[in-house]
């Protein structure tokens, strides 16, 4: 779609600052000033010379008794330097005039994305630019990870997939909607529950978790939410009167995980119902305070105060543990950590749901209202500045990402598997594109000499030897980088890009080791030496097929180590390496159809639907953007497989932070992906369609 005008450009955006999506949460919020100018004042300061340089024999020094241009180099050198740092350095910059610091900021090594919003929500304009917006863009580039969330939602006894994508990749934005007001002031969290009704919605979770062993299960005796089942729950069934009357309300359950970073909040469960306490609800709640020698439930006031804000919060003690309540003119809230609530209560500069507008808007647009439960995984590394920054443009330009189905690619999506699916065009081009792209382009740099070598003169033979051979290295290395390029760079040429198919179906085992040498413990995930048996297609352009096979035959080698083996397959010839370990790469052109996948096994199933010798998703009527099979119980074990593979190779890290043990860190995956694990594991065999809508992508059962 082509742009619109710079004066469309500026009117769109004019009604887009005029909206509730910019100047929300901590940019707005008095007390994050107060907060940041705090961690401003605990740290100590140098003045610096021309270089950048501290000059460290002058003293150290306040914030306070720099100069004014040292103040602001400061600011931006903290840009760099982690989110709480960011948000501090943005917040005090803001009070100043923006042609001191703006572009200065926008050059500044660290999260460019949350430097963008936050100049939008100043209001600034690039300088005699043609679109004084521009430093929002790139609005149609798509960033890797492309994901930013997936969603369960449950209508009565049927289950809706949601994955919410780039904006890039999406069609027309939802132009209002989004979570309840309330909620703007709660942080983003690990996993985000919505319960049309509190007690029903609890059940099911029950249900979904319930199982004899593996991460669902784990749920059960979690800590964060299975909360709401060891501890919420038994209070609604086992007659704790006072929490009686609310099972009936909606209920927003947040979970979070261990602290990332200073900003928290830290491990707890949160949850929001809409509405004042039910009488009785609070009749009994002064009763239980009256009588402290109660065995059972008791209760207790406390006043918590905050930069001049003063709070009263009840503490329920039953069988259970402890829960926190309490209650603003929204609603109730209630949480199983003091320090989750008091995250919601004084949000300060915490990323929070005001913060992330369009990706509410964008996650609740899949509610319907027949919708019992909904949950959103991992919405805290979903949820982010890129995401807000590519949706503001795009809906300020008014731009789309159409779809059309091609059902020609659903011939290479085998049926009867744990997962296959197929993909028309629109959004598959840009995802293959950033699937194949090269982030770094420029040449590896080649070693440099001191002034006082004299260009080498000054080595000696054998150190000008070493030398020059680490050059001979580089420039090597850098004429292969080249080289691989140029091949990818062809290689892409040759592919239609207008649709394409996947296939997964379980783990591929390692070979066994040979006599007398140990089993391998590389190459692939979870046990030893296993990895995922995956497979993707790509329609080949006309008459292009001899080309790409001839230009994978180059290529293929280069990419992998191993062994290049060749055989037939019905008319098809694969091409695989042979590592010795379970990933051996394989690919086949075949049918106008490029065929690559992990191992050759993997291959040969896609071949032989392209070839007439098994069932497809072509078989499946209907003109979708997408179509998909999928078994629940065999994908709900092997995606679990997968997360307790990650968690072995220590990438629970970026989830749960460094202060996290690796069985913290399993209990958090647990808690975040068993209800998620439990609906895939409920949804037996099924073919579903997939559509592009304002929700993302949506998958609804045929």
């Amino acid at each position: 779609m082509p742009r619109r005008g710079t004066w469309m450009r500026g009117l769109a955006l004019l009604g887009l600052l005029a909206g509730p999506a910019v100047a929300q949460g901590w940019m707005s919020n008095p007390d994050a000033k107060n907060w940041a100018w705090d961690r401003l004042k605990g740290r100590s300061y140098y003045l610096r010379n021309a270089q950048g340089e501290p000059q460290w024999n002058q003293g150290e020094r306040s914030f306070d008794q720099l100069p004014y241009p040292d103040q602001n180099r400061e600011l931006l050198r903290m840009l760099g330097q982690g989110r709480a740092s960011r948000r501090a350095a943005l917040l005090v910059l803001g009070d100043r005039p923006l042609a001191d610091w703006a572009k200065a900021a926008l050059q500044a090594r660290g999260d460019r994305d949350e430097v963008a919003l936050f100049l939008l929500a100043k209001n600034h304009r690039l300088s005699g630019a043609k679109d004084p917006w521009a430093y929002l863009d790139p609005a149609d580039r798509l960033e890797r990870p492309w994901g930013h969330g997936i969603g369960l939602h449950k209508d009565s006894t049927a289950w809706r997939l949601q994955v919410i994508p780039s904006p890039a990749l999406m069609g027309t934005l939802p132009q209002n909607g989004g979570l309840p007001s309330a909620l703007e002031r709660a942080p983003v969290p690990t996993a985000l529950a919505r319960l049309r009704q509190l007690r029903p919605g609890l059940l099911e979770l029950r249900k979904l978790a319930a199982g004899p062993e593996g991460i669902p299960a784990a749920l059960a005796q979690g800590s964060r939410l299975g909360f709401l089942l060891r501890h919420l729950d038994p209070w609604l069934d086992q007659g704790l009167a006072a929490l009686g009357p609310l099972a009936e309300r909606e209920a927003w359950v947040m979970h979070y995980g261990f602290q990332r970073d200073d900003l928290g909040p830290s491990s707890g469960t949160l949850v929001w119902l809409p509405g004042e306490l039910p009488t009785r609800t609070r009749l009994l709640l002064e009763l239980l305070k009256l009588n402290p020698s109660s065995k059972g439930a008791r209760t207790r006031t406390d006043t918590w105060e905050h930069r001049g804000h003063t709070e009263t919060v009840t503490v329920l003690r039953a069988s259970g543990g402890l829960l926190y309540l309490w209650a603003d003119k929204d609603g109730t809230w209630l949480s199983d950590r003091a320090p989750v609530l008091k995250a919601a209560m004084f949000p300060e500069a915490r990323e929070t749901f005001g913060d992330r507008a369009l990706w509410a808007r964008v996650a609740t647009a899949g509610l319907r209202p027949g919708t019992d439960l909904s949950l959103w995984m991992i919405p805290r590394f979903g949820a982010d500045a890129t995401f807000e920054r590519v949706a503001q443009r795009r809906q300020a330009l008014k731009l789309a990402q159409p779809t059309w189905p091609n059902p020609f690619v659903a011939k290479a999506a085998p049926r009867g598997l744990a997962l296959a699916g197929s993909l028309g065009a629109g959004p598959t081009e840009a995802l293959v594109q950033s699937v194949l792209r090269l982030d770094h382009l420029g040449d590896l740099a080649e070693p440099t000499l001191a002034v006082f070598m004299e260009d080498g003169k000054a080595l000696s033979p054998k150190q000008k030897t070493a030398y020059d051979k680490a050059v001979a290295q580089v420039r090597a290395r850098n004429r292969e980088r080249k080289a691989l390029r140029e091949d990818l760079a062809t290689l892409l040429g040759l592919l239609d890009l207008r649709g394409a198919a996947l296939a997964w179906n379980g783990w591929t085992p390692a070979p066994p080791p040979g006599p007398g040498k140990p089993e391998q413990r590389f190459g692939g995930f979870a046990e030893p030496g296993r990895t995922p048996s995956l497979a993707l297609a790509l329609p080949v352009k006309a008459g292009q097929g001899a080309a790409l096979a001839a230009s994978l035959q180059r290529l293929w080698p280069r990419l992998f180590k191993g062994q290049p083996q060749k055989r037939p397959f019905g008319t098809a010839e694969l091409t695989r390496i042979r590592t010795g370990q379970a990933f051996n790469p394989c690919f086949a052109v075949v049918a106008d159809h490029l065929v690559a996948g992990s191992d050759d096994k993997a291959v040969e199933r896609m071949v032989a639907g392209l070839l007439g010798q098994a069932p497809t998703l072509a078989d499946v009527p209907g003109e979708a953007y997408g179509r998909f099979e999928l078994d629940g119980p065999v994908l709900a074990r092997d995606v679990e497989a997968l997360l307790l593979a990650y968690l072995k190779e220590g990438g629970w890290q970026p989830f749960e932070g460094q202060n996290a043990t690796a069985e913290e860190a399993a209990a958090e995956l647990a808690a975040t992906f068993g209800p998620f694990l439990g609906a895939v594991k409920a949804l037996g065999r099924q073919t579903w369609h997939l559509a592009s809508t304002p929700a993302g992508f949506e998958l609804t059962p045929r």
